[in-house]
């Protein structure tokens, strides 16, 4: 008998073999999003993959293929209404720069995406779904302004903005990464039961990009806690290793905002908001052959190449700085 299972046992292990080298292909290969803007915060034009120069770990990465995303993109709005998102040594309210910001978000995008809500402080309170036009959404931020005690009533207590951004997660069925989780907060966090290795991680498996606006107050570390000042900084880390990015700090400057992604001053706030969102919503797919299977998560460079660079100056490329190793859940049985 044992003659007559060889063959058996070694098809077996021919399939295996096969099975293996097919996912180590195909973990080779990716596609992932990517936005390039100018130094106004306009989306480059006219980029080829010629133009672009990636290496992982000192060797290069093939570039194959850079194309519009046409998929239909979905975005989660989410809204920080804890302690620290009130009124501070006497200036407004960090809750009504982010609530206005909320309202111009989605005027600007609800004819060209899905978009639900979330807002939370120690725990999520509220959450709206997806709807036909964004009703329901709509519907809601006009209920908010027009409760005159909100902020009395609601802007309170600590700020789990892991638990937040991970409901927000839950909300997009079979997400993929043209869906974005967009939050409005001062980057703090000091009430998640979930760690920053667990958002990590379930940013990677679900390809969603994440996006931030920081609310700042006048006086920068005042009296801050230190999840405060870790916060920001925690925050634009998971928010490259996904794709996405901090886009802009906001802080009150007078009866004025201020946005550090308008240095000089010479735009409204709202034209430099709507430029910032091209970022989330006019995004690329850049397909591309890595020189090895990563056997651990790495951090990979994508720039322009030296000869783009003389052409485009002061150029800032989006895209997910962490590359998932072929042992992940990406590229385990998880995903593939």
């Amino acid at each position: 008998m044992v003659p007559r299972r060889l063959p058996a046992l070694a098809a077996l292990s021919l399939a295996i073999s096969f099975s293996a080298l097919a996912q180590e292909q195909a973990c080779q290969h990716r596609i992932l999003p990517v936005a390039l803007r100018d130094s106004q915060n306009l989306p480059v034009p006219n980029i080829s993959p010629a133009d672009l120069d990636a290496k992982v770990h000192g060797e290069s990465v093939k570039i194959l293929s850079l194309a519009p995303d046409s998929r239909p993109h979905r975005l989660v709005l989410i809204l920080d209404a804890s302690g620290s998102m009130g009124s501070i040594d006497g200036e407004p309210p960090r809750w009504k720069l982010a609530f206005a910001f909320a309202r111009h978000f989605l005027e600007q995008n609800r004819q060209k995406s899905q978009i639900a809500l979330i807002v939370f402080n120690d725990q999520v309170n509220e959450v709206v779904d997806f709807t036909p036009e964004n009703s329901a959404v709509a519907a809601k931020l006009q209920q908010m302004a027009k409760d005159h005690d909100f902020v009395k009533a609601n802007v309170k207590g600590k700020t789990a903005l892991r638990d937040a951004i991970l409901q927000g997660l839950q909300l997009l069925h079979h997400p993929n990464s043209a869906d974005a989780l967009y939050v409005l907060t001062d980057g703090g966090d000091n009430a998640s039961t979930h760690s920053a290795a667990d958002l990590t991680r379930r940013l990677s498996v679900t390809s969603v990009r994440l996006f931030a606006v920081l609310l700042q107050g006048g006086l920068r570390n005042h009296g801050w806690t230190p999840e405060e000042v870790s916060g920001p900084n925690e925050l634009s880390d998971l928010a490259r290793r996904s794709g996405g990015e901090v886009l802009s700090a906001a802080a009150w400057q007078g009866d004025r905002i201020g946005l550090t992604a308008d240095a000089e001053g010479r735009l409204k706030t709202a034209e430099i908001l709507s430029r910032l969102y091209q970022t989330i919503l006019q995004d690329s797919l850049l397909e591309i052959e890595l020189p090895f299977p990563i056997a651990k998560t790495e951090r990979w460079e994508l720039r322009l190449s030296a000869s783009a660079r003389r052409h485009w100056k002061d150029v800032q490329i989006t895209y997910p700085a962490a590359l998932q190793s072929c042992a992940s859940e990406v590229y385990g049985s998880g995903r593939h």
